[in-house]
């Protein structure tokens, strides 16, 4: 019987099973269901960790009136509070990265969503502006290695050619999370008060972070648990072996190629326009058309269907492109560009725009589109290095958005302030996606291939 060769996800080659040489139908098939298997379960997983990250992320501002008035806390403090997650989120990113690939996807994660858990439901036991204050920091820093470890888990169990839809798939929980926030989580306020919807949202978290650790497998447990009669027949993946000095090394290695500089300068128009978008559109269709909350609540989460669909279609897309003769980096670069650009080019109109509907279907379409950018922008995290670098390049990525997504909020508000509408805001946040997209154009050049191993030394 001829051998067949299949490669794992993660490693170079052109199938996208197990690494090695089968001789026999019936193990080749054990074998890919089972790998199925748990690349579903992987996708699954982090679809809903990263849902619960958005709605644990959201609670502050969905209670923001009842917390004011129940606590004594002013808007100003409130707004101190908005921006310590994001400010620890932001600056967390760059040493977790080599964390992350360090200790792997499993345990990173598992950890984080503990942290982060137990800070949501203790928020509902604050008593003072200064412990809900330190609270927000530890969620902010619990939640920073979500999205690298998502990154570098998909980058294990999916070869590049295909991580494009899962990508998609699990990078939609950041459209899902906003859009199920304000019905959900009001609902849980309205029979339980703010306090205990910080309690259950919590409580959902470390219901989920035990069955991370109980059900999900990395790919080394995957090929460890192999009957030995495939283990056999399956070659094991090739060891990292670890750069001259060590993973520090090669974390700093990263700032010396364009390509990072690109990844990190052409994100922050991402996240700028996503977090204004986060912070700012309820208070924009209350302000600038008078809606009420109600009617605010469902056209805000009809803009984040547009956005989800932006997701999963961004995976498409690149998979579309790459069966088509499109090199893989190509395919992101092309697809992050026309996200970004498109995303600029329909929100300028909003700066002129009074009628309602226009300005509804515009802003669905400006979160279709940098949703979409978003996602891509997190498959060219696990395209441009190998896997053992994934979470810290994700996290260098990741510093620069959130850097650009603290500053968008109090950009917002001044420019609101001053010019006494939001078209201001709109034509500032046009401005930097379209930078942001020539960062990627100028200097996403190629992959980043890892420093040479240190020598053995001679004894």
């Amino acid at each position: 019987m001829l051998a067949t060769e299949y490669e794992a996800p993660g490693w170079h080659g052109t199938a996208t099973t197990c690494s090695g040489t089968f001789h026999n139908n019936d193990i080749e098939t054990m074998s890919m269901k089972a790998l199925k298997k748990y690349q579903t379960i992987t996708v699954v997983f982090l679809l809903l960790i990263g849902i619960i990250n958005y709605l644990d992320r959201s609670a502050l501002s969905i209670a923001n009136t009842s917390i004011q008035k129940g606590m004594h806390i002013s808007p100003a403090q409130m707004g101190i509070l908005l921006s310590a997650f994001s400010l620890a989120y932001a600056f967390a990113q760059l040493p977790l990265g080599m964390v992350i690939d360090r200790l792997g996807s499993k345990v990173a994660l598992g950890a984080s969503l503990l942290i982060w858990s137990v800070a949501q439901a203790a928020t509902g036991l604050a008593n003072g502006f200064a412990s809900f204050m330190g609270l927000r920091v530890v969620l902010g820093l619990g939640e920073a290695p979500m999205f690298p470890s998502a990154a570098k888990s998909l980058s294990e169990w999916f070869d590049a050619r295909e991580r494009g839809t899962p990508t998609g798939i699990v990078w939609s929980s950041t459209c899902l999370g906003p859009c199920l926030a304000p019905p959900l989580l009001t609902l849980f306020m309205v029979h339980f008060g703010w306090r205990g919807m910080f309690v259950i949202t919590g409580a959902m978290g470390l219901l989920i972070a035990l069955c991370w650790f109980a059900f999900y497998k990395s790919h080394a447990q995957y090929l460890a648990m192999q009957p030995k009669a495939e283990a056999r027949m399956v070659e094991a993946p090739p060891p990292v072996v670890p750069v001259r000095g060590g993973f520090f090394a090669g974390w700093l290695d990263l700032f010396r190629h364009r390509s990072t500089w690109g990844a990190m300068l052409g994100f922050m128009g991402v996240i700028y326009m996503l977090w204004l978008h986060l912070t700012w559109l309820p208070g924009y269709f209350e302000r600038e058309h008078g809606l009420s909350l109600y009617k605010t609540a469902w056209v805000v989460s009809l803009a984040y269907v547009f956005g989800a669909l932006g997701t999963l279609l961004a995976g498409r897309i690149c998979d579309w492109l790459v069966k088509r003769g499109m090199g893989v980096l190509a395919s992101r670069k092309c697809t992050v560009i026309a996200g970004l650009l498109m995303a600029a080019l329909v929100t300028l109109p909003l700066t002129v725009i009074t009628d309602l509907t226009s300005c509804v279907v515009l802003l669905c379409l400006a979160l279709f589109s940098i949703n979409l950018a978003s996602a891509t922008a997190w498959m060219i995290v696990n395209t441009i290095v190998d896997s053992s670098r994934v979470a810290s390049f994700g996290s260098i990525q990741n510093f620069g958005g959130y850097i650009a997504g603290s500053v968008a909020p109090i950009v917002t508000g001044f420019s609101i302030q001053y010019s006494g509408s939001f078209s201001s805001a709109f034509l500032i946040s046009a401005v930097v996606a379209t930078l942001s997209a020539l960062a990627y154009f100028v200097l996403l050049r190629s992959s980043i291939e890892t420093p040479v191993p240190a020598l053995a030394v001679e004894g």
